[in-house]
């Protein structure tokens, strides 16, 4: 058990998934700046690809470049330097005058942003590593951090109807004050000498559910990026439908998503109570179902709003349920590389939302069907390598 209080704990999981969750506002706000970037600059449709392209790209590459220089760095260190830089760069866009300039912005503020979330689920493994409620806080995490893309929607898509440059403002002041919350529940900690290869605990002292073996962190792998797949092909079909077929805005689409953010609220709950009852193996198993049915849903019920609406909250609720799981499986194998493993988690989280972009673009029911299909028939196989003795970890 932690020497310190739970209390501290739980508010240095708060900052971590704070900080997680500007990095996805960040990201997903950038969708709904381009009409406003393309009037500024006349660039017309190629506002978004200079929005989007430079960051993808420089986060895409940021990713393995992390996890091979800062492995043996403590990742609560880097965090500190990594998130202010993140917030300069989102400051320089706001700044930005000419598209060389934004776009410079943006590729930097794209690696920056890879390091931060390397970082970020580095430090939450280490300052987890010894807490008999890990799993509850890799719940805590999913849940405050998840709820990004709706916020952006719902937040900053009527500031961005105003000026996009607030919102750029916007996310560079909310990275600063994590910045400051970080330092202040964790000072303790990030000044204190770390011995090398100490940062993660032997084999024997991690818990019974960490202890999975190399084929079982393949398998929660594989399982982030399906998951991935299946939220980002639902979260964008609908989102076109939403907007193409019966006329609803940005914020008017991000408001028919907060019952499926909250399904997978619900879903880190479950996580959080039940999974010392139930298992991880069954717990994982029954989010992959109900992240597959959902997504299934999307491209049975046709256009309808109210019945799209519905298939999302099936796959939030199964979200909700997988990603705390397969987070806490991944790194709680470790060893002593968390920011390797991170990294090598974010590299998988990517995968699977470029993956599903591609079955989105298709705009193929039969795809979308197809990787609800994969992922149950994954199910099995995900029960296997995830089963543990029940109660090994306390909820």
């Amino acid at each position: 058990m932690t020497t310190r209080g739970s209390w501290v704990v739980t508010a240095a999981v708060f900052v971590l998934a704070c900080v997680q969750f500007v990095i996805v506002v960040d990201e997903t706000t950038i969708v709904l700046l381009g009409p406003a970037v393309a009037e500024d600059f006349g660039l017309g449709d190629a506002a978004r690809q200079v929005l989007v392209t430079p960051f993808a790209a420089a986060f895409v590459c940021g990713l393995p470049l992390t996890g091979v220089l800062l492995r043996s760095v403590d990742p609560r260190r880097a965090l500190v330097l990594a998130t202010p830089v993140f917030a300069l760069c989102a400051a320089a866009g706001a700044l930005a005058n000419s598209v060389a300039q934004l776009v410079a912005a943006r590729a930097a503020q794209g690696f920056v942003a890879a390091v931060v979330a390397t970082c970020v689920l580095a430090a939450l493994h280490v300052t987890t590593r010894r807490d008999p409620r890990r799993v509850r806080a890799f719940a805590l995490f999913s849940l405050i951090s998840g709820s990004g893309a709706v916020a952006a929607l719902v937040i900053l898509a009527p500031m961005a109807a105003v000026s996009w440059r607030w919102c750029f403002w916007t996310i560079a002041t909310a990275a600063l004050v994590c910045t400051f919350g970080w330092v202040a529940v964790g000072w303790r900690d990030v000044r204190r000498p770390t011995p090398r290869g100490s940062l993660v605990e032997s084999p024997s002292a991690v818990s019974t559910v960490g202890s999975a073996t190399r084929v079982e962190t393949l398998w929660s792998f594989a399982a982030v990026i399906g998951a991935n797949a299946a939220l980002a092909t639902s979260v964008i079909t609908v989102s076109f439908a939403l907007q193409q077929d019966h006329g609803w805005t940005a914020t008017t689409t991000g408001w028919g998503f907060l019952p499926s953010n909250a399904a997978a609220g619900v879903g880190t709950i479950v996580v959080a109570r039940m999974t010392s009852r139930i298992g991880t193996g069954r717990m994982l198993s029954a989010g992959i179902a109900a992240v597959a049915v959902g997504c299934a849903g999307v491209a049975i019920v046709g256009t309808g709003p109210e019945l799209l609406i519905a298939a999302t909250i099936a796959v939030g609720i199964g979200i909700g349920i997988v990603f705390p799981l397969v987070n806490h499986g991944t790194l709680a194998t470790a060893d002593f590389r968390p920011v390797g493993r991170a990294a090598l988690l974010g590299a998988a989280q990517q995968t699977g939302l470029a993956a599903g972009a591609l079955v989105a673009a298709a705009h193929s029911d039969v795809a979308m069907i197809g990787l609800a299909a994969v992922l149950l028939g994954a199910i099995p196989l995900a029960w296997l390598s995830s089963r543990s003795p029940r109660g090994a970890v306390r909820a």
